[in-house]
């Protein structure tokens, strides 16, 4: 079947108007592909025809195991925005992943599993900061030193004076990843 064609089955079920094929094609960049086979797709272009097949019916809740497993980063950064799209409408996405960065970008909240329990929930930013330990601050400075400080009262005067020397190139501070916080609370490494 073409894209169209396996598109126009479920429209028909969910009695869609067949304009929206057409728009969701398009949305999903694949407008120039309507009448190619779906065997002759990539990867990434199927994957962008069954996220275009799962919105057809603007559903209100929709699940998805594992959406950009796999995918270039192009094609990962289209689908991310098509998800986003679909939560500004309104659509509740339950999101399946291994991948932390994108439950970290995507999620509202998240449910980490391990062995089919739940061993943490909360917001993906609250949880990162919740698991720092370490608590440091990272100065890049201008001439490429780099100072290290501890996030403390009493460096606050130093980190202070960084700034007012105008040295400061970047700064960061030490907050894990999801995948940081998965590892410290289960012990091992993702899949």
């Amino acid at each position: 079947l073409s894209c169209y064609d396996n598109m126009l089955l479920p429209a028909r079920i969910y009695g869609v108007d067949k304009n929206r094929i057409e728009e969701l094609l398009k949305r999903v960049g694949l407008e120039d592909a309507a009448k190619k086979a779906v065997e002759k797709l990539s990867k990434g272009m199927r994957q962008r025809l069954v996220l275009a097949r799962a919105m057809l019916h603007s559903p209100k809740l929709l699940f998805l195991d594992e959406p950009t497993s796999g995918l270039d980063p192009a094609v990962t950064q289209t689908i991310h925005g098509l998800l986003q799209e679909l939560k500004q409408e309104g659509t509740t996405i339950f999101l399946t992943t291994h991948n932390m960065d994108e439950a970290y970008r995507l999620c509202d909240h998240v449910a980490l599993l391990n062995d089919g329990r739940i061993v943490e929930y909360g917001v993906p930013e609250e949880l990162c900061r919740k698991y720092n330990t370490q608590n440091i601050i990272t100065i890049l400075c201008k001439d490429k030193s780099m100072v290290k400080l501890k996030n403390t009262r009493e460096n606050a005067d130093k980190i202070m004076g960084y700034f007012q020397d105008e040295c400061v190139e970047s700064i960061h501070s030490s907050e894990p990843n999801l995948e940081t916080v998965f590892v410290e609370l289960t012990g091992r490494r993702l899949l």
